[in-house]
């Protein structure tokens, strides 16, 4: 069994902050570049960036230059919130959006979700620790006994109840986009696990064909 402290909120009163931003709005740029409002921004690329518009991921080798598999997304999410949990006061409280268009997660579907145009989500209550149990759950396939709510995909928003940073994560991007201090963004940015870039949210990045 992963221990974990994650719990899933009835209360959806710590998310109204990103519902009230989705509103008259372009719900896409929240959802991908995440709240307005942070000192600095980063991006957390997954996978590199095209090196050209329009260019298919077919023509790349994401594997290349790798010795084994590369990490998993939610595993580089742990790096980032590693570093993250320095910058907050609030580090034991932190909370989870989880797209509720995956059938892998067994959240009680009966409790109101956050609802912004488009996207519905799961909300959960826990740790930064807590990324550990999406990393066991995503790092080989489903995990056979992976607790209460099941094989869990990445979060969709992560954020401290003190509101100091916050990652979004959406379905679509081949990143996720961090809002934080400059100091915490310039760690971020500092850090040899992680492929990070400086970012303006106002200017859109390159995609994927």
């Amino acid at each position: 069994m992963v221990q974990m402290t994650l719990v899933q909120c009835s209360d959806l009163s710590p998310a109204r902050w990103l519902v009230e931003q989705s509103q008259g709005d372009d719900w896409a740029r929240l959802a991908a570049r995440g709240p307005k409002g942070y000192p600095a921004y980063s991006r957390l690329r997954f996978v590199p960036d095209p090196s050209y518009n329009g260019q298919s991921t077919n023509e790349v080798d994401f594997n290349e230059g790798h010795d084994g598999p590369p990490p998993v997304e939610a595993e580089l999410i742990g790096f980032v919130l590693a570093e993250l949990a320095g910058h907050t006061d609030t580090p034991d409280a932190c909370y989870f959006c989880v797209w509720d268009g995956w059938s892998t997660i067994k959240a009680d579907r009966a409790m109101p979700k956050v609802e912004i145009p488009n996207r519905d989500y799961f909300l959960f209550h826990g740790t930064t620790s807590d990324i550990e149990y999406w990393e066991k759950c995503n790092a080989r396939g489903a995990l056979r006994d992976a607790g209460r709510y099941g094989e869990m995909p990445d979060p969709a928003f992560v954020w401290p109840a003190d509101r100091a940073w916050c990652i979004a994560n959406d379905v679509d991007p081949h990143y996720a986009t961090i809002g934080a201090s400059i100091e915490a963004i310039e760690q971020l940015l500092a850090d040899p696990r992680i492929d990070t870039v400086a970012d303006d949210p106002q200017v859109e990045p390159p995609y994927w064909a």
